[in-house]
């Protein structure tokens, strides 16, 4: 994890991910259509959000991210500034395991569809 120049403790980002993202997202295959894609785990995503460089806040309302991940995540960016915190770690209500397995289920009832590469809302 970095300070970034606005202040905010992030992931460092891997800069080939985040090329090969950048080139698939101008084909249509960006963050949404993983989102929606059904063959991506939850420790999947969470490592992608890692090497794109997410920052503490942002990594921590990501709904396939586990509280303890976000608790991991947390305990690191405090190596680098001791007030860093994201909203699990005030008990988000909103965001905690509960919650996000609730948002996960209606995102992935969302068919998919492979072969146009988006997901398909009725």
């Amino acid at each position: 994890m970095y300070m970034r120049s606005d202040g905010r403790v992030a992931f460092v980002p891997n800069s080939i991910v985040r090329d090969l993202l950048d080139f698939s997202q101008a084909r249509g295959f960006g963050l949404n259509e993983i989102a929606c894609a059904h063959q991506y785990s939850r420790e999947e995503r969470c490592q992608l959000a890692q090497l794109i460089g997410y920052s503490l806040e942002g990594f921590h309302e990501l709904y396939f991210v586990y509280d303890k991940a976000a608790a991991e995540a947390t305990h690191a960016a405090r190596q680098i500034d001791p007030a860093a915190s994201g909203c699990r770690d005030d008990n988000c209500p909103i965001h905690s395991d509960g919650a996000q397995a609730d948002i996960a289920k209606a995102i992935h009832s969302i068919p998919y569809n492979r072969k146009r590469k988006k997901a398909s809302v009725r």
